[in-house]
């Protein structure tokens, strides 16, 4: 059986969904002094507070452990419909969460900014990667704490999967 390069390049996108589904780590990583540590990709989920990891990271895992398998599913799906069919449809689910991905920083941003500093004075800068202080006015007193937000190397590796994705469905195209 002769595979043509488009259902090569269709097959290797859609393994590549596969095999980020399976990486076994979170995508990014945040913390804000060690008071919250948050770690989360597309099917995985940590949540610590004061020390103390919370039983919401539990129950949500449970639910992307199920979604894992739906995106395994659909692209082995996708798979069989490019060998037996030639169908040449395209998952690129990973494509749009990994680019998205890079706006959760902007969304801790406008959550401490503006619902946090609704109750309280908070200074929370605009960064993306790396370590940055927060400052934060209680009772007349600056509290400054470190916050920190990085990507991970198996956010990589779902940001390449994603953008080899996206290549594949333009070259098939």
């Amino acid at each position: 059986m002769i595979v043509k390069k488009r259902t090569l390049i269709l097959i290797i996108s859609m393994l590549l969904n596969v095999m980020v589904s399976l990486l076994p780590g979170y995508w990014w990583y945040y913390s804000a002094g060690g008071i919250v540590v948050i770690k989360d990709s597309l099917f995985s989920f940590y949540l610590e507070f004061l020390g103390k990891e919370l039983e919401i990271g539990t129950i949500i895992n449970y639910i992307l452990f199920a979604f894992r398998f739906y995106v395994i599913s659909v692209s082995l799906y996708y798979i069989y419909l490019a060998l037996k069919k030639d169908i040449m449809s395209h998952y690129l689910l990973i494509t749009w969460i990994s680019y998205l991905y890079l706006l959760d920083p902007l969304i801790f941003y406008l959550i401490f900014n503006y619902v946090v500093g609704y109750v309280t004075p908070t200074k929370y800068p605009l960064f993306i990667i790396g370590s940055q202080n927060m400052s934060v006015l209680y009772k007349n007193v600056k509290v400054t704490i470190l916050v920190e937000s990085y990507p991970t190397i198996y956010y990589w590796v779902a940001f390449f999967a994603g953008t080899f994705n996206l290549i594949s469905r333009i070259i098939n195209r």
